[in-house]
């Protein structure tokens, strides 16, 4: 199966997002006056327009402002881009990045901050459905592209939804700053590796 040139834009704007998403949160944890903690501090925390105290852990992010519309523009930018790569990667894996997409753009829009209720709807819709998607992707592929490299999406998919099971738990065994980061990393790792397979793919 040769990528199309609709599904290369696809995988560069999936790429461009990840290398965005990077940016956005090296800046917010650069920015002067931030408190932000890896071990503990949740992402949605470079978010929050307020210094305050929250689940035992100082907030203060003088960025939140540009962290938000960074994860709005990700969002669009994966929102638009899993429709390119539809007839590559499916209906399932293609919806699942196109959740991603707009769950970022809700919690963006709706900070944690502002409204929690909503913004964590937004991360689940962020985290949890693209994890289900790719899981879904390596059980049963939709298409023949997806039929290769089944077993490592498959178990950064079960990686990274075992870890948002557990931050649910009254006490989570890891600290949820890190596990957070874990799971957001199984995703863009998946993500980058399909992206980069169909930019790099050879017509035939």
């Amino acid at each position: 199966m040769s990528p199309s040139p609709r599904a290369r834009l696809g995988a560069g704007g999936v790429l461009v997002a990840i290398i965005v998403f990077g940016v956005v949160l090296a800046a917010a944890v650069r920015t002067e006056g931030t408190a932000y903690d890896w071990w503990d501090n949740m992402l949605s925390d470079l978010g929050d327009p307020s210094c305050h105290v929250r689940g035992g852990r100082w907030i203060c992010s003088p960025g939140a402002e540009a962290f938000n519309a960074g994860l709005i523009g990700v969002g669009v930018l994966l929102l638009v881009s899993a429709l390119l790569l539809t007839g590559m990667w499916g209906r399932v894996l293609a919806a699942g990045v196109a959740v991603m997409g707009g769950g970022l753009v809700i919690a963006g829009v709706f900070p944690a901050g502002n409204d929690g209720a909503l913004h964590l709807a937004g991360v689940v819709l962020a985290l949890v459905v693209p994890g289900l998607a790719l899981l879904a992707a390596s059980v049963r592929p939709e298409t023949s592209w997806l039929a290769s490299y089944r077993w490592p999406r498959g178990a950064l998919a079960v990686v990274a939804l075992l870890l948002c099971a557990e931050s649910r738990l009254p006490h989570a065994l890891l600290p949820r700053g890190a596990s957070e980061l874990v799971i957001a990393g199984c995703l863009l790792v998946a993500l980058g590796a399909e992206a980069l397979r169909v930019v790099g793919a050879r017509t035939r």
